[in-house]
């Protein structure tokens, strides 16, 4: 009867947990340094969390309205919330109210980190607890390299809390948009970052916890597309004029094999040098990248020469030997056009799909700062009207 007892009063207890909802709102300050080998990059973030406090609701009455109608008009009618300063905010116990326990899963290390809250009310005399975070910390990144170096990363910053998704619920603060900074962009030589912030909510599970104790998350998001520059000229040019230089070791007469393989092996020795230049540049991983496909293609046109230069010297007479040799010229030149063509329309195709996704999500994200702005001029001329016709 106890056991009994007691585990419906804990399912009562569950039934009366209050579920939260936490707005957030995430601003990429400035992106610094993206490390592809060992997949982290740099950045100064800045975090808000706001959400509900019911018990903090003040009415609405007339000297208020009267001083939000005369604070607008010397500030900006545009303001719909009134901030309580940080030195009343210091004086107020907020640890006597609900907190979400935030925490930021996928950081490495802070080299600062300050967190503060604030109390605001808006018109309607709703009081939201807000909590802000400035975070300079180095970012965990699980970097998609398929498309590498013609790829586009997502710079991502995991939110996540100790409570249950029973208790609370992430969500994106449509009210006060996120954004990204990136005239202070520290890498714009070798990237491109686009100007819109993406959120995914996920639930995820803690190793130490119970399987069904979920919590939820959200993954904020970023965009930034490599420049391809430098791997174009400094690698993939070079390795097109040495596979190139394969088709030259036909001018060498037929009847000096040796002489041919020599120049192929040569070349052959070259690309494995290139190839170790390029795996400097990206970390261990078990997939093929685009520059991968082209160095080993490359490769494997020059083995198809060297063993195109061996058997030759097993065909009898010589003018069957000349006319094979000139068709396998022929042949070969051919397949080098046609594999670089399909290598760039590749290219183009996988790198299009993935460009196309991330305009999507800008455009989505550009239609809702438009809606926010209508919605905001809107409450603007109700506001305006309002007071008019208070005065």
């Amino acid at each position: 009867m106890e056991q009994e007892n007691g585990t419906s009063s804990s399912e009562d207890i569950q039934e009366k947990v209050e579920k939260r909802k936490a707005y957030i709102k995430v601003v990429f300050l400035k992106v610094g340094e993206i490390d592809t080998l060992k997949e982290f990059f740099v950045a100064d973030v800045f975090v808000q969390i706001r959400w509900r406090e019911p018990s903090l609701d003040k009415p609405a009455t007339e000297g208020q309205r009267m001083k939000q109608v005369l604070t607008g008009a010397l500030k900006s009618l545009t303001q719909n919330y009134i901030e309580i300063s940080k030195t009343k905010s210091k004086k107020f116990q907020y640890e006597n109210y609900w907190d979400p326990k935030i925490v930021f899963q996928n950081v490495l290390s802070e080299s600062k980190h300050s967190e503060w809250k604030v109390m605001r009310h808006y018109d309607e005399g709703e009081a939201y607890i807000v909590q802000k975070h400035r975070l300079k910390a180095t970012f965990s990144e699980n970097l998609e390299l398929a498309l590498f170096p013609f790829d586009i990363q997502d710079l991502t910053l995991i939110i996540s809390t100790e409570l249950s998704e029973a208790e609370v619920e992430l969500e994106e603060d449509l009210e006060e948009m996120s954004s990204v900074q990136i005239d202070s962009f520290a890498k714009e030589q070798e990237w491109t970052l686009h100007e819109c912030v993406s959120f995914t909510p996920k639930v995820t599970t803690k190793a130490y916890t119970n399987p069904k104790f979920k919590n939820p998350t959200v993954v904020a998001g970023c965009f930034a597309g490599r420049r391809a520059g430098f791997f174009i000229w400094n690698v993939m040019l070079i390795m097109t004029l040495i596979s190139s230089l394969s088709l030259a070791t036909f001018a060498v007469d037929r009847g000096l094999p040796q002489n041919r393989l020599q120049l192929s092996f040569t070349l052959v020795l070259t690309g494995v040098a290139f190839k170790f230049v390029a795996n400097q540049s990206i970390p261990k991983i078990s997939y093929l990248t685009h520059l991968d496909r082209y160095i080993l293609g490359s490769m494997i046109f020059l083995y198809l020469v060297c063993i195109w230069h061996g058997v030759v010297t097993l065909i009898e007479g010589v003018a069957a030997g000349a006319e094979a040799d000139r068709d396998a010229f022929i042949v070969f030149a051919s397949s080098f056009a046609c594999l670089q063509v399909m290598f760039i329309i590749s290219v183009v195709i996988s790198g299009y799909q993935r460009y196309s996704n991330v305009k999507k999500i800008e455009r989505k994200y550009q239609e809702k700062i438009g809606k926010r702005l209508a919605f905001e001029k809107e409450s603007t001329k109700k506001k305006t009207r309002v007071s008019s016709m208070d005065v």
